[in-house]
């Protein structure tokens, strides 16, 4: 039988293969991670014509719906004819496979009814196919690798991926003329466009004035005691505008309640506040979201004292994408601004984050609107005098945007994965992290090359060795000598393994393939982030021991020392390859 061959990949391939018919392009992963190169990746499949998936990475220990309001947007329109399927591999997730089953079926049947002119299918292992029901939605898409086209399954499947080696490749159960015709879309039939979105214009009605959600309604987390309710101990002057200063790009208002979701879960969890930083945030559709309020003091504006002093609110606007705040935007800041100065009550100041503290928000188109004294727009019918539409005024000494390679990974602006993070924490850990407003997380920002460039400054670099992006040199003094890899050597990591806990105190003998597993262990809160040195030593031992049995190993399986298929369970989670 024929089949037709295709690849699925992620930031960790440059492109896809020109032999491909197919591509499964991955988008996201959990409720927060998006996949840098997702959209270039994917206007070469369809300016080739291949037939187009696009795939989801499950954290099943999530709320299922932030994971798939996540997915949703990042997706955006998906044209008749290309695929949706759910990554669902949930190894190292301390989640029962019973949960786990539900919160992907879950997935499959809301993802269905946002696309209900797609199919919706499965992508999972041999091992958890069998460890689950049998519903895979629209299709099975199948891991085993074994000879292509025979997996060792008797249900059903349309993809079969039997090889990671060098690439993820697929075949379909069919020709690739069967394939267009199973998914919606012949070799003839034009495949419909995304609409572009026309420039932000005022509707043909007047603004309809403050559009509140309360907390309950976008259903917030309790804030953390005792600072989450911190009450204001002075009058406030005003009101400091902010925006969120990585990308963002506009979508429905079904999912604005979820990404504001996203940024509690990342206020409070990854940077341990006590709740949402803002006072207010204000979606793309004008509608106002209560974050701390009018009477919890805030901690977005940098210190206790600015944040005393103003309220903080928020716009929904990226410092890539979609970065001009929308008609009905202003109007919803306009009304947070009056809602804060009449019931707060607060001053009349209006100012920018960057007033008063070193940052470049709230960006340069809504700074220029507040420096003009952030005017309802021109046509909104509530304000006595037309205003002109606020331009970008431009920013002295943009950072550098480039990238650089370092072990098969990037640094740089827009670089993502576990790598960003281990650089920006050492960042913080060696006093280099004034610049971050967020904190450090797995996608390089503008604040990270600051940062960065501090570090580099501070060890007598100059000109182009001091930009804000990584040499090796400077990279491996961060991270005392290790650096992270793209792919560990499965043979090197158990001689460490076997080799490091005999040695002295810290010796290493491959730190960079140890560095990168310790770095995975650390993320799955098995090793506390002190011993992540690149030596393999009895604490990285005993956290891959916790690992092996996490995964259901047992006896000499779990001794601590990594055994393949563990070893690549911990890879795909964590995004390196083992070789």
């Amino acid at each position: 039988m024929a089949f037709a061959k295709g690849y699925d990949v992620s930031d960790f391939q440059s492109g896809i293969p020109g032999d491909a018919g197919f591509v499964f392009i991955k988008a996201t992963e959990g409720a927060h991670t998006e996949q840098a190169g997702y959209k270039q990746k994917l206007a070469v499949a369809r300016r080739r014509k291949l037939v187009v998936g696009h795939y989801h990475f499950l954290h099943a220990e999530n709320p299922v719906e932030g994971e798939i309001d996540h997915f949703c947007r990042v997706v955006g329109h998906v044209p008749q004819g290309e695929l949706l399927a759910l990554d669902f591999e949930p190894y190292g997730q301390n989640v029962s496979d019973a949960h786990a089953t539900q919160v992907k079926n879950q997935w499959l049947a809301a993802v269905k009814r946002h696309y209900p002119d797609n199919r919706v299918g499965l992508y999972t292992s041999q091992d958890y196919w069998f460890r689950t029901d049998d519903n895979a939605g629209e299709f099975l898409w199948i891991a085993d690798y074994v000879k292509p086209g025979a997996p060792r399954i008797r249900a059903a499947w349309k993809f079969h991926q039997y090889t990671d080696r060098p690439l993820d490749i697929d075949v379909y159960h069919g020709t690739m003329q069967e394939l267009r015709e199973w998914a919606g879309a012949t070799a003839t039939k034009p495949q419909p466009q995304p609409k572009p979105r026309p420039n932000p214009t005022p509707p043909p009605h007047p603004w309809q004035g403050l559009q509140l959600v309360s907390r309950a309604e976008w259903g917030a987390r309790p804030w953390r005691e005792p600072n989450g309710s911190i009450p204001y101990h002075e009058p406030r002057k005003g009101v400091k505008i902010h925006y969120l200063g990585t990308p963002y790009t506009f979508g429905p208002h079904s999912t604005c309640a979820a990404y504001v979701r996203r940024i509690q879960d990342g206020h409070m969890d990854f940077d341990k506040w006590s709740d949402i930083g803002y006072s207010f945030v204000v979606c793309e559709h004008g509608v106002v979201f209560e974050g701390r309020g009018l009477k919890r003091r805030n901690s977005a504006n940098g210190n206790v004292p600015l944040n005393e002093a103003h309220y903080a609110v928020c716009a929904l606007v990226g410092s890539s994408g979609s970065t001009t705040p929308t008609w009905d935007q202003l109007n919803g800041l306009r009304d947070a601004v009056e809602y804060c100065q009449k019931h707060g009550p607060a001053g009349p100041e209006i100012k920018g984050h960057r007033d008063g503290y070193a940052t470049v928000c709230p960006g340069p188109v809504l700074y220029a609107w507040v420096r003009e004294g952030a005017p309802r727009p021109s046509g909104s019918g509530t304000s006595p005098t037309p205003q002109p539409e606020p331009q970008p005024k431009p920013q002295p000494d943009q950072p550098t945007r480039r990238q650089v390679t370092l072990g098969g990974l990037q640094y740089g602006f827009g670089a993502r994965g576990m790598h960003v993070t281990a650089v920006g924490r050492a960042l913080v850990g060696a006093g280099f992290g004034k610049h971050y407003h967020d904190g450090p997380g797995p996608e390089w920002t503008d604040a990270d090359t600051l940062n960065y460039a501090d570090f580099q400054h501070s060890r007598g670099l100059s000109g182009s060795d001091a930009d804000g992006v990584p040499g090796e040199r400077s990279l491996r003094a961060l991270l005392r000598g290790a650096i992270p890899l793209a792919t560990v050597a499965h043979a090197k990591v158990v001689d460490s393994a076997r080799r490091d806990p005999g040695a002295p105190q810290g010796a290493t003998s491959n730190p960079d393939h140890v560095l990168t597993v310790e770095l995975a262990l650390a993320e799955e809160s098995l090793l506390d982030r002190k011993w992540v040195d690149g030596s393999f030593g009895t604490k990285t031992v005993t956290a891959y021991s916790q690992l092996q049995k996490r995964y259901g190993y047992t006896g000499m399986m779990a001794d601590g020392i990594p055994g393949k298929d563990s070893l690549t369970r911990l890879g795909h989670a964590h995004g390196f390859a083992v070789e």
